[in-house]
């Protein structure tokens, strides 16, 4: 099943999972009234709905149509463009933000899709692109790998300092990198089930709730710890930047 088909389905299990980096998003870029944010790879629109909330003019862009469906109807006086993230269909310059949140990965070549992003923001502008960490910090993929070989390399947007590496040879200024927390809970052995089949369709559900097992809490719910890679970084200015840290949220 394609992202478009899933997309009601995502919405309701995965769509609000990556909200506390959303929220460090929001924090630490000028997310506010009257700011003109651009969410690449928007989906079902959570992130624009956290920036629509503070004042800002939204826009988004998604390749999957029946995602922009449900974040039309949530954010109907944004505008939603369905098209790749490789070729942005606004001017340069256009964005006070863009952001990515686990996005990126998907398109053909990572550090070209980071200077098209950088292209339609302004000067000065602001560029927050989030994606999962390293597999070792995430328990979801645990659970991934019981039902699938995982790749044989890590990925370098996965790993620690890897965001910051591939922005600068965008020739971003970065100011930031940081791992943040992002658990995902799940109240039942059903949910559960539904939830690993977006990436495993065929796994039989024995096979993905024994994988889950650790993860089961007494109640019956389930809570997965997982970090992702935060990486906050500025279009050259011909300004000075401070320079790059690397952190650990506390």
């Amino acid at each position: 099943m394609t992202w478009s088909e899933q997309a009601p389905l995502w919405a309701e299990l995965w769509g609000g999972f990556a909200d506390p980096v959303r929220e460090q998003i929001a924090t630490a870029t000028p997310i506010g009234r009257d700011a003109r944010v651009l969410d690449v790879g928007c989906g079902s629109g959570e992130l624009l709905m956290l920036a629509a909330a503070r004042g800002a003019e939204v826009s988004g862009i998604d390749a999957a149509d029946r995602m922009l469906t449900i974040a039309r109807r949530r954010l109907p006086d944004a505008d939603l463009r369905l098209g790749a993230m490789e070729e942005l269909p606004w001017e340069d310059g256009r964005f006070d933000v863009v952001t990515a949140v686990n996005a990126l990965q998907f398109a053909p070549d990572f550090v070209a899709a980071l200077r098209e992003a950088a292209r339609v923001a302004r000067p000065g502008g602001r560029l927050a692109i989030a994606n999962w960490g390293p597999r070792e910090h995430c328990d979801i993929n645990s659970v991934d790998d019981a039902l699938s070989p995982p790749p044989p390399v890590e990925p370098p947007h996965r790993r620690p300092g890897g965001l910051s590496e591939l922005a600068r040879e965008a020739g971003l200024s970065v100011l930031e990198e940081r791992e943040v927390a992002v658990p995902f809970e799940l109240p039942d052995a059903e949910t559960v089930e539904g939830a690993f089949r977006f990436d495993a369709p065929d796994a039989p559900a024995a096979s993905i709730l024994a994988a889950a097992v650790p993860f089961r809490r007494p109640d019956g719910s389930y809570r997965f710890e997982n970090r992702f890679n935060l990486l906050v970084a500025e279009v050259y200015s011909g300004e000075p930047s401070p320079p790059g840290t690397t952190s650990p949220d506390s």
